[in-house]
């Protein structure tokens, strides 16, 4: 790769996962969570953006929660205020995200490499990633999907004039308000 080319999520290798006990250990015993989900090979490494304080911290303790596979972390992150996590869907967020990553949707790692990228603000004044959420977006926010979603799938939302996969949102106080997708 030339100085001038932007690394892409692909080209960028994966921390092993830590383990969260040890061998003959169960995680319950050592107070922490089991590392099964498909970001537990992720870092929670992000990259720095221009974000307030209280938005900045939330983006990196949401990403920390997610690469540890800490469901209840999550939704604790996720308490404040009115939460979305799916349209029609009930339940807790927690339990939600564990269906979905049993049903083989590695919703997850989307979260984790979704606030790897370049974010944009919504017509609430949320900062949410990625930045193709927003009202125009670029051929460059298109192509920053790339590895996190198909080609089929990012010229599906091309083609609708939105995207419409998972996205995250924070308000500018620094509470989580969404991680969801579909209209």
């Amino acid at each position: 790769m030339t100085a001038d080319e932007t690394p892409t999520l692909t080209e960028a290798p994966a921390e092993p996962a830590t383990p969260t006990s040890a061998p003959g250990e169960s995680p319950a015993s050592t107070g922490q969570p089991a590392a099964e989900c498909s970001a537990a090979g992720l870092s929670s490494d992000l990259p720095v953006q221009e974000l307030p304080e209280p938005v900045a911290d939330k983006r990196q303790a949401i990403a920390r929660a997610a690469v540890a596979c800490d469901y209840e972390e999550l939704e604790e992150l996720a308490a404040v205020g009115r939460f979305t996590f799916s349209y029609g869907g009930s339940g807790s967020a927690a339990d939600f995200w564990r269906d979905e990553e049993k049903a083989g949707r590695d919703v997850l790692a989307t979260l984790v490499r979704l606030l790897e990228l370049p974010h944009a603000r919504n017509e609430a004044g949320f900062y949410a990633w990625p930045s193709a959420y927003s009202e125009q977006p670029s051929p460059r926010d298109w192509k920053r999907l790339e590895g996190i979603y198909d080609d089929e799938m990012i010229a599906s939302f091309r083609r609708n004039g939105s995207y419409l996969g998972h996205r995250i949102g924070i308000t500018p106080q620094g509470e989580w308000q969404f991680f969801v997708a579909g209209d």
